[in-house]
């Protein structure tokens, strides 16, 4: 583990990084607060395989399986009093297909078994309420633990007095190699000054949008594409490891990595 509280631009990798007194990141994709013992996770968009087979393409259902085994190696590891989702849980917007049913209630009952589960509402989960009841869930637009406020962000307009955590934007950097190939590695974006928190999607299929490319008036999050995120620091992970890489407006003016 590495521990930062300063972005000096060094590029340093590790399984994860404690980038405040409060707070750890981890290259299983999630983030972890120590002083409420929460574990936060968003954009797991279970169903997205089971929502293009009825689109009429097919391929594998691997998955929730996939993202099960990393929440049990976070929890291993973090022994967290609650995993919070912070939003999309689900993936289909209009309805819940079987498989998203039966997977999301598998989900469910995994967790319970280890923690605590708090679910917080995204785009994505307008009829994931249903599902939530039939295990005694109520899922909730919002919640505040300890200093921090966690919202999926798609209706975050206004900054709050304390720390935020977000989702939504499927944050993500493209690297790119000397020969001109690139690929895309999702990263968690951090505002250390105003103490605001952007987390990766959580499902393998949904890495997302190229922070350093993308203008921030295309922000997803109505309040970034206000504030611009230019003071965010990028932390890229990949294969267990997480990067600590400079501002995306450092990155910018580099013209990438």
């Amino acid at each position: 583990m590495i521990n930062t509280d300063s972005t000096d631009g060094n590029i340093i990798m590790a399984s994860e990084i404690q980038v405040s007194h409060d707070l750890t990141l981890s290259a299983l994709g999630c983030a972890f607060h120590h002083p409420t013992g929460a574990l936060m996770v968003a954009d797991l968009h279970i169903g997205y395989e089971a929502t293009l087979e009825d689109e009429g393409f097919a391929m594998p259902r691997f998955q929730s399986k996939e993202m099960l085994s990393r929440l049990a190696k976070a929890i291993d590891r973090f022994d967290p009093a609650l995993l919070v989702v912070d939003g999309d849980l689900k993936h289909n917007f209009d309805r819940n297909l079987t498989a998203e049913w039966n997977d999301v209630e598998k989900f469910v009952d995994e967790i319970s078994k280890r923690c605590k589960l708090v679910v917080l509402k995204g785009n994505h989960d307008n009829y994931l309420a249903t599902i939530l009841s039939r295990r005694g869930l109520h899922i909730k637009k919002e919640v505040v633990l300890g200093n921090i406020k966690i919202a999926h962000g798609h209706e975050t307009a206004e900054p709050w007095k304390g720390g935020m955590v977000l989702a939504h934007e499927h944050p993500a950097i493209r690297l790119i190699e000397m020969t001109g190939a690139s690929v895309k590695i999702p990263c968690f974006l951090l505002d250390h000054e105003a103490n605001r928190l952007v987390l990766p999607a959580f499902s393998p299929f949904a890495i997302g949008s190229d922070v350093i490319g993308t203008p921030d008036d295309e922000r997803m999050i109505p309040l970034l594409s206000e504030t611009g995120i230019k003071d965010y620091v990028a932390y890229g992970f990949t294969q267990g490891e997480i990067l600590n890489y400079r501002s995306v407006g450092a990155l910018r003016s580099l013209g990438g990595i």
